[in-house]
């Protein structure tokens, strides 16, 4: 069967699962490591896949909600929910990555391994630089450390920054997915998607605009 049907039961379950956050047409950089659940999936068919926009109607209103950046046949992307005919998709890169909208019928889901090894969670990671953390192994378990600046880390032009976060405790992940608490203030949860390990904090992992939420890649 192909893998553009294969979507279709997902990404109703994504409605399913997302029915609150679908109140309204947010897909952008900020908010989508923290909406759960994602799927890997790849660009098909023969045309370029344009990002939509969220607001001011968006992204239903066809040539005026396009924006300028876009993804071509063959990209992968990390998707989570849907709405009315899109995908809220993210596309990693060098400088950040690209989140928005994207027609559902240019998407085609990827196997995504359920139950990964703990020795696929470990190693170093890093979203862009900052915030990076480091996975390794801990008794049967596994212990995460990580540190996230605002607005930026030493050697960048934006350091020194006094606002500083630092994480270190043990997940026990089940399945793709793990959850660290600090004390019951800073709560993490991660996604092992494949090459990406997905980060949605609360807002309380250290100083002001201190965040780990985001889509990390393994550097080691």
């Amino acid at each position: 069967m192909s893998l553009r049907f294969l979507i279709v039961p997902l990404l109703l379950a994504f409605g399913s699962a997302t029915a609150q956050a679908q109140d309204n047409a947010m897909c952008r950089n900020g908010l989508f490591p923290s909406e759960p659940p994602f799927a890997l999936a790849r660009i098909g068919g023969t045309e370029r896949a344009f990002f939509q926009d969220d607001m001011d109607g968006c992204p239903w209103g066809g040539a005026d909600c396009r924006t300028r950046s876009y993804v071509v046949p063959g990209d992968v992307v990390i998707i989570n929910r849907t709405y009315e005919g899109f995908v809220c998709a993210f596309y990693p890169s060098p400088s950040g990555g690209t989140a928005g909208w994207i027609p559902s019928r240019q998407v085609e889901l990827l196997p995504n391994p359920t139950n990964p090894p703990l020795t696929q969670w470990q190693g170093d990671w890093s979203s862009d630089g900052n915030p990076e953390v480091t996975i390794e192994p801990d008794n049967g378990a596994l212990r995460v450390t990580g540190t996230a600046f605002w607005p930026g880390p030493e050697p960048t032009e934006r350091y020194p920054s006094v606002h500083i976060g630092e994480i270190d405790g043990t997940i026990e992940p089940a399945g793709q997915r793990a959850h660290y608490s600090d004390d019951g203030l800073c709560e993490i949860d991660f996604t092992l998607l494949g090459d990406f390990l997905i980060a949605g904090d609360n807002r309380q992992c250290g100083g002001a605009n201190v965040s780990f939420s985001g889509v990390y890649r393994r550097t080691r």
